[in-house]
């Protein structure tokens, strides 16, 4: 992770994969749920990592095999997937501050490729934070598609990107 033009200091509150089941037939129908609901699509969060190496790097490990594929319901095997890898940064980590959030989708992981995510200046605490407690801000993937009144000396950016390790 690479953190450019930031207004003050940022430190990662959370850097973790979010694995989901990618195989719903395994799951419970809702007919043999208490009241009909239907099964959520299980999900886990396994926290990873990330060491700052500079003043504007970190770098970290994360496993795209983290959770284990099994027949947890006697329904067939349940495979897992990791869906993102999310990284969650705060100006001091306090709680009630602006979560600038970046991440990696599926799609994303394992091309190797940067992935830029642009955020406004004025969210970050000290400036003119959202009244909001804790409010997570995704930013924008696009610059463009930020207002016209957003001029590039407002704007910082986190830069994502991942590369295989070979084990």
């Amino acid at each position: 992770m690479r953190i450019q033009n930031a207004p003050g200091p940022l430190r990662v509150v959370v850097s973790a994969t979010q694995n989901d089941v990618v195989t719903p037939e395994c799951l419970p129908s809702p007919n043999e749920n208490p009241g009909g609901h239907l099964s959520p699509i299980p999900t886990h969060d396994i926290p990873f990592v990330l060491e700052q190496v500079s003043d504007t790097e970190y770098a970290g490990v994360f496993y795209t095999d983290g959770m284990v594929d099994a027949d947890y319901y006697g329904l067939g095997v349940c495979r897992w997937r990791v869906v993102q890898v999310q990284v969650q940064l705060k100006a001091t980590g306090a709680d009630g501050e602006t979560r600038f959030v970046a991440s990696l989708s599926n799609e994303d992981i394992g091309r190797g490729d940067p992935k830029t995510t642009y955020f406004w200046k004025g969210a970050y605490p000290g400036e003119l934070a959202s009244d909001i407690k804790d409010f997570p801000n995704f930013g924008q993937a696009d610059r463009s598609r930020m207002a016209d009144s957003v001029k590039d000396e407002d704007v910082f950016s986190v830069v994502l990107q991942e590369e295989e390790v070979a084990r």
